[in-house]
């Protein structure tokens, strides 16, 4: 069967014209130049930043080797340059997705060192979703290995996820060295032009020629060092962890012991055994290892691993303002973006690894202002963008502690000394309401009065984004407050009383020392008047 991806039109792509195209992998990387790519039919969400960050790896590591000044835009250029990254096997076994020979790679496959080593694999997966690094704690959303009848794309994009993305996954199965321990997740943040999959490429292969230098320089990596790490021996030995001082910037690495094979009805199916190490010695490194993608707490000195719940507006606002956060080299915009007009994108995926379970896929896409854009080079004007959006959330805060207090007081039937645990706890799912309704507008509305430079018009900004009668946080906790009170049981004959206290507290604290006063003062001494 045809299974060489440098040669056989093994992946498939879909056009602007909705038609599909089968291509080698140097075709796909000429169309993703050439931004002709609207997707990839055979990619399923979670695997997307492992194809991304492995086609920009791939693609930086080629045109570095072969001395270009930039990715070229011919399949016969990226077929000649791939090439060269392997010139040490002239049959292209690491290109095959099948190698019978086990002493020799195969595509995202590790050598043995000899031919007994075989009978090592004994573990037989018949489907790509289940060889993929998916766990889940009950069979439903995602069904676990039902690809009976998958193509051969399926097992591409499977297998790259698996071994750019794993984690620890019990005895034998270690992870990968981009992660912080693992439980940890490979997460991701650049900044891009387009959520097209092309010009995210074609950028971050810009931005990785551009910090390669100073990659070197950072970590203890070695231009000439080992990039492609299923072409390296690996019987699954301790004394054969590799370390960081062996690797070329952007190495591609391996964490599974794998093979494909080809069964007698000519379907793909896998092999796999364990191993009695890491394939990297990286447990103290945290997962500080050059990853373009990835944030580094500096404080702790470790790499992101993102909780459940994702990438909310708080934590996104921390990752990117807080001075304990060191921003990854992705994010920082590259030299064509510096003093362009043109906003960006800031895209930020991830998935999060519970104990023995997934806890979901997360994807952010945040439009950033030419001025945001500008302030990512700057720690000064980040610190004055911190301080907006700390300010902000300070408000949110507010908000909800009042919109809490009142919910309770009508669940407790208008009597605030019966208010209870149980009360809270009603309360909780439309304190949600707000933050899920703050959360969609919050980077939008921020960075609108990051923009502006006018004092007055920052202070009249603020106020809006507060009190505007349809998008204000102050008018959406008020029509939440209402329909908690349509929505929570409450007898008839508490229910006026009910209504009544816990609307006049919402109001009286809203405008109280402790609340929002600011934004009714003009009001009250109109009042007064």
């Amino acid at each position: 069967m045809p299974n060489n991806i440098l040669e056989d039109p093994l992946l498939r792509f879909s056009t602007a014209n909705e038609s599909t195209i089968h291509a080698s992998l140097p075709a796909v990387f000429a169309a993703l130049i050439r931004d002709e790519v609207d997707a990839f039919p055979a990619l399923r969400p979670h695997q997307r930043h492992a194809w991304h960050a492995f086609l920009a790896q791939l693609g930086a590591l080629a045109i570095h080797n072969s001395g270009l000044n930039g990715p070229p835009d011919s399949a016969g250029e990226w077929r000649r340059i791939l090439r060269g990254l392997t010139s040490d096997f002239p049959d292209d076994e690491p290109w095959h997705l099948v190698v019978e020979d086990i002493t020799k790679p195969a595509f995202m496959q590790p050598p043995a060192r000899s031919d007994d080593k075989l009978r090592e694999y004994k573990t037989p997966v018949l489907t790509p979703d289940g060889l993929d690094m998916l766990v889940l704690s009950k069979n439903h959303d995602i069904k676990s290995a039902v690809a009976t009848q998958a193509e051969t794309d399926d097992w591409i994009f499977a297998l790259i996820t698996l071994q750019t993305l794993e984690g620890f996954s019990g005895a034998g199965n270690y992870g990968v060295s981009r992660m912080n321990g693992g439980l940890g997740s490979r997460a991701a943040f650049s900044l891009t032009p387009s959520t097209r999959p092309g010009a995210h490429l074609r950028r971050d292969l810009v931005g990785l020629s551009e910090r390669h230098a100073s990659l070197v320089v950072d970590y203890p990596m070695r231009s000439d060092g080992d990039a492609l790490l299923w072409t390296l021996p690996w019987d699954g030995t301790k004394d054969e962890a590799l370390n960081l001082n062996q690797l070329a910037p952007y190495y591609i690495e391996i964490c599974r012991r794998i093979r494909l094979l080809v069964s007698a009805d000519g379907k793909l199916y896998c092999l796999r055994t364990s191993s009695k190490a890491a394939r990297l010695e990286a447990k103290n490194l945290n997962g500080i290892t050059g990853d373009p993608w990835m944030p580094i707490n500096r404080k702790e000195s470790k790499a992101l691993t993102l909780a459940s719940g994702g990438f909310t507006y708080r934590r996104v606002t921390e990752y990117l303002t807080s001075p304990n956060w060191e921003q990854p080299a992705l994010l920082q915009p590259i030299r064509s973006e510096r003093d362009a007009s043109a906003p960006a994108l800031l895209l930020a995926r991830a998935l999060v690894r519970g104990q023995g379970k997934t806890e979901g896929y997360y994807e952010r896409i945040i439009p950033i202002s030419p001025k945001a854009k500008r302030a990512l080079m700057r720690r000064e004007s980040m610190n004055e963008l911190g301080r907006i959006a700390q300010s902000r959330i300070e408000h949110i805060g507010t908000v909800q502690r009042i919109l809490s207090h009142a919910i309770q007081v009508f669940a407790a039937r208008g009597d605030s000394n019966r208010v209870s645990a149980e009360h809270r706890n009603l309360a909780r799912p439309w304190l949600n309401r707000l933050d899920e309704f703050v959360d969609a507008r919050f980077f939008d509305d921020l960075q609108v009065e990051f923009d502006s430079d006018d004092n007055d018009e920052r202070s009249r900004i603020r106020k809006e984004w507060l009190m505007h009668e349809e998008r204000g946080v102050v008018t959406r906790a008020r029509r939440i407050l209402r329909e908690a009170e349509e929505g929570l049981p409450c007898p008839a004959i508490y229910r006026y009383r009910a209504r009544a206290n816990a609307e006049s507290l919402f109001e009286g604290r809203i405008r109280g020392p402790q609340g929002l006063a600011f934004l009714f003062a003009d009001t009250d001494q109109g009042d007064q008047e």
